[in-house]
C-alpha cells in the first residue's frame, strides 16, 4: 500500500529512456532508436508512450519553444515491479524543417503516461543537419571565400535564410550573402541576395537580388561549382542595375537566371525551412497578445485594446 501510494507521487515509478542511433541525421531521412522502460516498485498501467519533437529559435532577444510533431509509439499496457522493456523508434524527419544552427535548435521530449501517477519523461537533443545539395553549396561559397555568420538560419517569410560574410577577394566589394534555399527534385534554386559596397570603404550598401538555379548535376561537380558561383555573384557586381529593386518586392519578380534549364517546378512550398515560417508567425502573434493581457491589466483595458491592430501589420520577415 505505501509503495504505491509513493509511486502515484513518482517515488518508485516506472521511467523511459530514448536511446538514439545516431542524434544527428538530414532533413527527409529517418531518426532511429529505441526506448528502454524500466519498472518502478509496484505494477503500474500505461496509458500511452509518445515523442514530441520541439523546436526552439532564439530570436530578437527572446526564446521560442513549440511542438512541430507529436509521435504516437505505443499504447495502452502494464509494466511489472522491475520489468524491462525495449521498444523499437524510427521517425521520418519533414523535409522543410530548418536545419540545426546557432539559434535553431530541436529536442525529442519522451513522455510516458502513467495512469494514477505522475508521468515519466526524457529529453534528447537533435541536429538536424542539411540536404546534401544544401551542405554542398556551403562547402562551394567557402571554396570561393565565404564563411557563415553565426546569426545565420533565421527563419523569415520565406523560409530559413543563411548568412555569410566575404573573405579574401570578396573584403571591401561585398558586405554579406544572403540566401533562402528551395530543394526541388532536379535541383536546387537559390533566392540570393548580395549586399554590396558602394565603393572601397563606404558605409553604403546596395541589395542585389537575383533568383537562380543549380541542377544536381552541377552541384555534384564539387570542382566546378565553385566556379559557377563565383560567376553568379561576379555578374551581379558588374552589372547592378539588372539586380536592383525596391526591397519588400518578392524574389520572383527579380531577373531569373538559370543555370541549367532541365529543373523541376517553382514556388516556395519546397523552401528550406518553410515548414516554420507559418508557425513562428503563429508563435510571435501569440506572445504579442499574451504582452496586450499584460499591459491591459496594468494599464486598463480601454487605452490598450485600441493599440492591438498595430501589432499585426505584417513585413517581410516573421522573426
Amino acid at each position: 500500500m505505501w509503495k504505491k501510494l509513493l509511486s502515484k507521487l513518482g517515488v518508485g515509478a516506472a521511467k523511459v529512456d530514448l536511446v538514439l542511433h545516431h542524434p544527428r541525421v538530414r532533413v527527409g531521412e529517418q531518426l532511429k532508436g529505441e526506448f528502454l522502460i524500466e519498472g518502478g516498485t509496484v505494477e503500474q498501467h500505461i496509458r500511452k508512450l509518445e515523442v514530441e519533437l520541439q523546436l526552439m529559435v532564439q530570436a530578437d532577444g527572446k526564446a521560442y519553444r513549440r511542438t512541430v510533431a507529436v509521435i504516437p509509439v505505443s499504447s495502452s499496457f502494464t509494466i511489472q515491479p522491475g520489468e524491462r522493456k525495449a521498444l523499437p523508434f524510427s521517425y521520418v524527419l519533414p523535409l522543410h524543417l530548418p536545419i540545426t544552427r546557432p539559434r535553431v535548435r530541436y529536442a525529442l521530449v519522451t513522455r510516458l503516461d502513467i495512469a494514477d501517477g505522475v508521468d515519466a519523461f526524457d529529453q534528447d537533443a537533435i541536429d538536424i543537419l542539411p540536404p546534401l545539395p544544401l551542405e554542398k553549396l556551403f562547402h562551394a561559397l567557402g571554396n570561393i571565400g565565404f564563411r557563415e555568420k553565426p546569426s545565420s538560419g533565421k527563419i523569415t517569410a520565406y523560409g530559413q535564410e543563411f548568412a555569410f560574410f566575404p573573405t579574401k577577394e570578396w573584403m571591401g566589394i561585398v558586405e554579406e550573402v544572403e540566401f533562402s534555399a528551395q530543394i526541388e527534385e532536379n535541383g536546387i534554386r537559390l533566392y540570393l541576395e548580395v549586399d554590396v559596397r558602394n565603393g572601397f570603404g563606404s558605409f553604403h550598401e546596395t541589395e542585389l537580388k537575383r533568383e537562380i538555379f543549380f541542377s544536381n548535376e552541377e552541384i555534384e561537380n564539387v570542382e566546378e561549382m565553385p566556379g559557377k558561383l563565383r560567376a553568379v555573384i561576379g555578374e551581379m557586381i558588374q552589372q547592378p542595375r539588372s539586380y536592383v529593386g525596391p526591397s519588400h518586392v518578392p524574389y520572383s519578380s527579380y531577373p531569373s537566371q538559370h543555370v541549367s534549364h532541365h529543373h523541376g517546378g517553382h514556388g516556395m512550398m519546397g523552401a528550406i525551412g518553410g515548414f516554420a515560417a507559418g508557425m513562428l508567425a503563429g508563435m510571435v502573434a501569440e506572445e504579442l497578445l499574451e504582452d496586450v493581457v499584460e499591459d491591459a491589466l496594468d494599464d486598463g483595458i480601454e487605452d490598450v485594446m485600441d493599440d492591438i491592430g498595430d501589432w499585426f501589420d505584417g513585413g517581410d520577415d516573421i522573426l
